[in-house]
Order: C-alpha cells, then structure tokens, then sequence
C-alpha cells in the first residue's frame, strides 16, 4: 500500500512517500481502506519527536491519528460501511491507504456526512466534549472560561458545555468576538483582557496556552481548575490553580455523538484545505504555520 511515514525525527521534510504491506488486523480491530486523514498539530509534534522520551516510536512510521473511509474486514463492521475515529498514536497512522483500527475506537458516519468531514472530528471532538464531560463533569449553572472558542477543539467544548447548560465565557481574539458569539457563548472577552472585572469562573478550559491565558485565569475561583490541551506552558504565578494537561482518549461511542451533532448542523467543523496524501508535508507546514480557519485534509 502506499504511504507516507517517516524514518527520522525533524522537521516536515522527513516526512517520505513509501510502499509498505498494508497491515493485518488483530483480533478486535478494523481494517479501514483510508478515504480521509485529518492533520493535526500533534501530527507535527510526535514527528519532530517531542514525545520520544517518554512514547518512542519505531520507524517507518506512520503519522496520523484521526480518519475516515470504508471498512474492509474485521469484526464489528460490515465490510464497505463508512467509518471514522481517533487512532491509537503509538500505533502506525493514518497517511496511509489502509490502517487497523481497534473496533471501539470506530463509528458509522451518519448519512450526509461526507468523509473528509468526518476525518475532521475525532481528535477535536474528543478533546472538547470529553474535558466538558470526564475532565471537569460541568453542569447547569457554572461558569466556564474557554479560550480559543474559534479553534477545533474550542467549537466542541463550546458545544458540549451549551448542551449541559453550563455559562461559557470565551476568550478569543477580539476578530473573532461576534463569530465565537453566533456560536453560542454567553459573554466574549479579548485574550490577555487583564482588566475584566467580571464574576470568577467556577473552572477554566484551555486550548490556547501561553502568557495571555495566564492574565485571565486569574480570575479562576478558588478551588477551580484548570484544563489545557495546549503544550504552549501557561505561566504558573498566582494562578489559583495548577494547570492540568487533558490527555483525550479515543472513544467510538463519543465519536458517535459527535458525527451526529455535525450532521444535524448542531456544530460546524470547517475544513480549510483539502490536499492528497502525498502532499503531507506542504499539509503540516500549513497547519504549524498556523492562521487557518478550519482543518487540513489529506485524502486518497
């Protein structure tokens, strides 16, 4: 099969077409024939080996954790049925014509959903419902601040926490106020707003990192917390609580929920480019030059 794998750690350069066996399932795995493959900025962390001190990985390797096509064989799955999920990222990825995947981490993608939107989902779906949900179990009534309400992983939070009826303040740049509003959030304030005088928030949910959320977690309450997905450090000094990194794992049943919210127009995934599977490396330099407004696509 074809695919595009990595042999070194570096930069989007090492990343090399190859023609590898397609892989075999185990036993309670999916063999998926690969439509779709989201890129995401951990794609371009796990190839620059950020993780290898503590997740090495052994090459070639394939990069790509979120995909979407049509099912081959294996159990759980009718062979030609559409399915989509997050993959395990110590396994081979997803920039590849074939990938097995464990079955619980798969779901059926709704009719009218196409495929490269459902690449789209996983891992920023994921993330966001499950810091709502697992991380922080938000309810009624609570105040959450949420940065980077605009970004991937900022809709979903944002969605998941309206659904529980949670007060979600969004910190966004401030083009982005009236967008990140017709999304649904309550109050909108600047990034780095060192003078909002508002009510504490009861948690934080973090996707941005850096000094500028340090300005508004401030404003956390007492007994708070404080969840981020970014790997950008969040300046520890007075803040009323120790930032905790959410670590996002894959869920068939979450995706599930997902996929159907997207297809009843509940939450939107924009995709801002769609390129093929051997031009990955101009893919990553895309989304790590950041500025995009939607995701990035590979497909075969």
């Amino acid at each position: 099969m074809k695919a595009i794998v990595i042999n070194r750690h570096g930069g989007p350069e090492v990343l090399e077409p190859a023609d590898l066996p397609p892989p075999r399932p185990q036993p309670g795995e999916v063999l998926v024939r690969v439509a779709a493959a989201a890129v995401n900025p951990a794609d371009g962390k796990w190839r620059a080996g950020m993780f290898e001190s503590f997740a090495p990985v052994g090459f070639p390797h394939i990069l790509g954790y979120d995909v979407a096509g049509e099912v081959v064989g294996g159990e759980g799955f009718a062979p030609g049925e559409r399915v989509f999920g997050m993959l395990d990222p110590f396994r081979k990825g997803g920039y590849a014509e074939m990938v097995a995947v464990a079955a619980d981490h798969l779901a059926g993608v709704p009719d009218g959903l196409d495929l490269p939107t459902a690449a789209a989902i996983p891992t920023a779906g994921l993330t966001g419902l499950q810091m709502v949900e697992r991380g922080l179990d938000l309810q009624a009534g609570q105040r959450l601040l949420l940065t980077g309400a605009m970004g991937a992983v900022g809709r979903f939070a944002l969605f998941a926490a309206k659904e529980r009826g949670v007060d979600v303040i969004a910190a966004v740049r401030a083009a982005h106020r009236d967008a990140v509003r017709a999304l649904g959030a309550d109050q909108v304030i600047a990034l780095g707003d060192e003078d909002w005088n508002g009510a504490p928030f009861d948690h934080v949910i973090d996707t941005v990192g850096g000094a500028a959320v340090g300005a508004l977690c401030r404003h956390l309450r007492r007994g708070g917390r404080l969840l981020t997905a970014a790997t950008t450090p969040i300046p520890g000094d007075g803040l009323p609580a120790v930032p905790e990194f959410f670590a996002v794992i894959p869920s068939g049943p979450d995706a599930a929920r997902l996929a159907a919210a997207v297809a009843a127009g509940k939450v939107a995934v924009p995709i801002a480019r769609i390129l093929p599977l051997d031009q990955a490396a101009e893919a990553q330099r895309l989304v790590e030059a950041g500025g995009l407004n939607g995701k990035v696509i590979l497909t075969n």
